[in-house]
This record gives structure tokens, C-alpha cells and sequence, in this order.
């Protein structure tokens, strides 16, 4: 009984330790005109721990107690780097990043720029020949364009 007892108090030592080397942050995202962002990436620097944001641009996550920065990424928006220190609430307003994409082919492997995509069979469709057709689905404009 009394090892029992012993067992006991151990493992209950062992998951307060656990639970006490993580720490909760939250927050909410929005964009310079003060609307929530909705899937913002929120991540850990340096690691695979992170969330997005929900319809809001609210999110919360659990970070080891010795983060120190977490990244928040949106397409069209400049990353930012935030210093986490002793905060649990960290909210963040997005800029704009208003540089202009230039030649990017999606494949099956993801995004690459048009100069990486060696091997790969590419095709170019002009702006002009996707807004002159009267179909109202972009997919379907460029069906009759694009090879494959």
C-alpha cells in the first residue's frame, strides 16, 4: 500500500512537471483596417509548433516556457518576428506587403518561381486570355489554354 501511495505521488510529480514546462499565449491577428485575419500562421521560431487563426483572426497556442519568438505569416502581408518575454496575450497588426509576385507556377509539389520549375511541363497563360473569355469560373478560362 504504501508503494502504492509512493507510485501515486510520483506520477502526479512527473505531469505537474510536464504541464509546467508549457505556457499558453493568445491572441488575435488583424489587418491594418482592424478586421480579424482568418489563417494567419502562428508559429514557434526554430520549430513545427504552431496554429492558425480562426474566422476572427483569434488563436491560441501552447508554447515551451523557453520560446522566445513566435513568426506570423499571411499571403499578401509582411512576416512578422514578435518577442514572447513574460506576455501571454500577444496581439498584432499586419501590414501590407505590397511586393508583386512575378512568374509563379503551381505544380503538384507546391509553388515555385518559374525559373525553378526545371522538369517540370510548363505552361504560360496571359492575364488578356483569361479576361476575355465570358465565363464566369477562372479554372474553366484556362481549360482550353493550358496543356494538361
Amino acid at each position: 500500500m504504501r508503494k502504492f501511495l509512493l507510485l501515486n505521488f510520483m506520477l502526479i510529480g512527473m505531469v505537474s512537471f510536464v504541464w509546467a514546462q508549457e505556457k499558453s499565449i493568445s491572441g488575435q491577428i488583424v489587418g491594418e483596417d482592424g478586421s480579424g485575419l482568418p489563417g494567419v500562421n502562428v508559429v514557434v521560431k526554430s520549430t513545427t509548433t504552431g496554429t492558425i487563426t480562426d474566422f476572427d483572426g483569434n488563436y491560441r497556442l501552447s508554447v515551451p516556457q523557453n520560446a522566445s519568438t513566435l513568426v506570423f505569416t499571411y499571403i499578401g502581408f509582411a512576416t512578422q518576428e514578435i518577442e514572447i518575454g513574460a506576455r501571454s496575450v500577444i496581439d498584432v497588426t499586419m501590414a501590407v506587403d505590397v511586393t508583386e509576385l512575378q512568374e509563379v507556377v503551381v505544380t503538384a509539389q507546391g509553388i515555385q518561381r518559374k525559373k525553378e520549375a526545371l522538369g517540370f511541363a510548363v505552361s504560360s497563360i496571359s492575364a488578356e486570355e483569361v479576361a476575355d473569355k465570358t465565363e464566369g469560373d477562372v479554372v474553366r478560362s484556362m481549360r482550353s489554354k493550358a496543356s494538361g
